[in-house]
């Protein structure tokens, strides 16, 4: 994942400044609401993971974590899906296997009705081997990897004893950060497992027979979670509708408001939600994203603020920065916001 340059990116600077401006207008005046999500659950599993070590594409440790989310999906009675393909990295054209994994909740009408897919990356970003020194480093990927990954097969367990009346695909992505430590913006060595799955799904004509975009009514990612103080930015990237049904549940019924930085600082990202948005799909992208990039001398006007930690793609991305109570509250902000967002999928239908 990576923020965008250009002009976008001056907009997002400028939001944040007005922003600042008119935060204190904002409140909710209501009480926290607790959904289902057990917190303790959520960071088990990404303790499980990041135990794994690094977690890069083509790893011995990725497949292990491939292996635990699939022996979850099958302790909870659920199927684990997998693709396996080979992808070529780079000018030397380095050969990798990678490995999405997804598993299907279904609704009232498994084989055509509408779906709702919920997803996060469970790759590593690959902090060794650069020709520059402080690109390589011990990076567990604790909130950039595992932390959306565990939210997940929280999600899966609570969510396949609710009764779904569209059908809810929980998807993990390999390939999601860029080979090279640089964003590559070609996408030839990042967002690699997103643009396979959506590629190979368009052509699916048993499960997509008029595309994807006939079916899939809304994509939820989960991206950086799990960091103390949390929030969710606005990603510019991400549809005005649903920006609107997560932002109002997170601050009628989790009491989580602008004034606290929720849905506050916009940000144009380019993450494993580009392919599906080009394809037609309504997407969002639920981040915790500004103020998490540190100040380096290859960054030096990165903004920080005192009440969020920059750990982003450092090694202070570890269990330290995590806290269990920020896994809940993105789990509890999706389950919250399930009525309504069934109600969107199902306009795809139409």
């Amino acid at each position: 994942m990576r923020i965008r340059s250009g002009p976008l990116a001056l907009v997002a600077v400028a939001s944040v400044v007005l922003a600042a401006l008119w935060l204190n207008s904002c409140s909710s005046g209501a009480s926290a609401r607790s959904g289902p999500v057990d917190a303790d659950r959520a960071m088990g599993h990404a303790r499980a993971m990041v135990a794994f070590g690094p977690r890069p594409s083509g790893s011995p440790a990725l497949l292990r974590n491939r292996d635990y989310i699939r022996d979850q999906l099958k302790a909870l009675g659920l199927p684990a899906h997998e693709q396996n393909w080979d992808h070529f990295f780079g000018h030397d054209k380095k050969k990798l296997r990678l490995h999405n994994v997804w598993t299907e909740i279904p609704g009232q009408d498994p084989t055509n009705g509408p779906i709702l897919i919920v997803a996060a990356h469970y790759d590593t970003k690959l902090c060794s081997g650069h020709d520059k020194p402080t690109s390589n480093f011990e990076f567990v990927g604790a909130i950039d990897g595992a932390g959306g990954s565990a939210v997940l097969l929280e999600l899966a367990r609570v969510l396949k004893s609710r009764k779904s009346v569209p059908n809810v695909w929980l998807v993990w992505f390999d390939g999601e950060e860029s080979r090279t430590f640089e964003w590559d913006t070609s996408h030839a060595q990042s967002l690699v497992g997103s643009r396979y799955f959506v590629e190979t799904m368009q052509k699916d004509k048993t499960r997509f027979p008029k595309g994807m975009a006939r079916r899939v009514g809304a994509m939820v990612l989960l991206d950086l979670i799990g960091s103390k103080n949390p929030k969710v930015d606005r990603d510019l990237a991400s549809n005005s509708t649903l920006l609107g049904l997560f932002e109002k549940v997170a601050t009628e019924t989790l009491g989580r408001t602008r004034k606290q930085g929720w849905f506050s600082y916009e940000s144009p990202i380019e993450d494993d939600h580009y392919f599906f948005k080009q394809n037609g799909i309504k997407v969002i992208d639920l981040i915790d994203f500004h103020y998490r990039v540190p100040k380096t001398p290859d960054n030096p006007n990165a903004p920080t603020h005192p009440d969020y930690q920059a750990w982003w793609h450092t090694a202070d991305d570890n269990l330290a920065a995590m806290d269990p109570a920020s896994l809940k509250v993105i789990g509890d902000l999706l389950w919250f916001a399930m009525p309504e967002l069934e109600k969107q999928v199902f306009q795809v239908m139409k």
